[in-house]
């Protein structure tokens, strides 16, 4: 919920019926005998307008994944085999702790969106022998079967290079919100 009024006040009117709306029940919820609990979440917390900040007695900024957090985000999404009953395996040859160390920065949605370009990237080097095999079924050097090639270290590292941490330029944002209103 960001600031009521927007910036140069071109906020719509029915948005802000629906936020004075929203801040007013959440008043009734303090003054019910009911037990409610209200989680929230927003990637740009210093968006929030400062009435809602006051209603939400804790805020706790989740920071960026630590490097083992990293690693273990990197082992779960490119485990050694990737495997579906009756369907393609690939496996995974990549050095966990080098991922880790080289992902600074990056968010859990990064690294994961990392690791299907990564498997990506082995599945679509199949497409071309498929193609030839579509044109060309008579050719006697076609494969009886086809292989996904490993995906690897190297793999990885050519992802990193199209796909960049979503967050790292906002860090001292976030910093800079912990500081003014983190309330754990």
């Amino acid at each position: 919920m960001s600031q009521r009024g927007g910036t140069g006040g071109n906020e719509h009117e029915g948005s802000l019926r629906m936020k004075t709306e929203l801040l007013v029940q959440m008043d009734g919820l303090a003054k019910s005998d009911d037990l409610v609990f209200l989680l929230a979440a927003s990637n740009l917390p210093w968006e929030l307008d400062h009435a809602m900040l006051r209603r939400l007695e804790k805020r706790i900024l989740v920071d960026l994944p630590t490097r083992d957090a990293r690693r273990q985000m990197f082992r779960h999404h490119l485990p050694p085999l990737i495997s579906q009953e009756g369907g393609v395996s690939i496996e995974c040859n990549v050095n966990y702790d080098k991922l880790a160390d080289v992902t600074e920065g990056y968010t859990g949605s990064d690294i994961q969106l990392v690791c299907k370009e990564a498997a990506m990237r082995r599945v679509r080097s199949i497409f071309s022998v498929l193609e030839e095999m579509e044109t060309n079924p008579d050719n006697p050097n076609r494969p009886n079967k086809l292989k996904i090639d490993p995906v690897t270290t190297a793999d990885v590292e050519a992802a990193l290079q199209s796909t960049k941490p979503s967050s790292r330029n906002l860090q001292p944002k976030y910093n800079a919100w912990r500081k003014q209103y983190e309330s754990a």
